[in-house]
C-alpha cells in the first residue's frame, strides 16, 4: 500500500487562500492518489483522535469544500512525551515520530511520502519528505516528485 501523510496548513490551505481549503491544491493531491493508487493518512493539526471524528468534523465544517474523502484511510496519533519524573509536563512529539509510529503499526505500507510545510520529521524520512511553501502550498513540481517517490520500486519504511 502507498500512503501520503498529508498536512493541511501550508499544503492544501495556505496563507494565500486565507487558510481556507484550496480546491486547486486538493486536486493536485487527488492527482497523486489517482496516478499511484496512494491513500491519505492525515498528519495535520486538522485531525481529531480517530478517522471517524476527523471525517465528521470535515463533513460538518467543510463538506462542500473538501474533495478528498474517498482517499482517506486514517490519521496519525497525536503523541505527547514527558520528562522522567515530571509527568505533569507534557511535550508534543515531532510529527515524524507520529508518522514513524503509524508506519510501524502498518506493515502493509510499501511506499510513502510526507507533504508538509514544516520540517519536524525524522532524518531517515527526509528522502520521502516534500516541503511545501506556506504561502502557495503544493506546486505541480511537488506532485511530480511525490509520484516519483511513491512509484519507486524499493520499499521506503524509515526506522529510528
Amino acid at each position: 500500500m502507498k500512503v501520503i501523510f498529508l498536512d493541511f496548513d501550508g499544503v492544501i490551505t495556505t496563507l494565500k487562500s486565507g487558510w481556507k481549503l484550496d480546491n486547486e491544491k486538493q486536486l493536485l493531491i487527488k492527482q497523486i492518489c489517482d496516478s499511484t493508487g496512494a491513500k491519505i493518512v492525515i498528519s495535520s493539526s486538522w485531525r481529531r483522535y480517530d478517522l471517524g471524528r476527523t471525517i465528521a468534523c470535515l463533513e460538518n465544517h467543510h463538506k462542500n469544500s473538501f474533495v478528498l474523502f474517498d482517499y482517506l484511510i486514517d490519521v496519525t496519533a497525536i503523541m505527547y512525551s514527558f520528562k522522567h519524573g515530571e509527568r505533569e509536563n507534557h511535550y508534543k512529539a515531532p510529527r515524524g515520530v507520529e508518522i514513524q509510529q503509524w508506519l510501524e503499526e502498518h506493515e502493509e505500507v510499501t511506499n510513502y511520502v510526507i507533504l508538509d510545510d514544516d520540517t519536524d520529521i525524522l532524518l531517515a524520512q527526509k528522502p520521502y519528505f516534500i516541503k511545501t511553501n506556506v504561502y502557495y502550498g503544493i506546486y505541480p513540481k511537488d506532485v511530480k516528485r511525490a509520484i516519483k517517490i511513491l512509484s519507486s520500486d524499493k520499499t521506503n519504511k524509515s526506522i529510528f
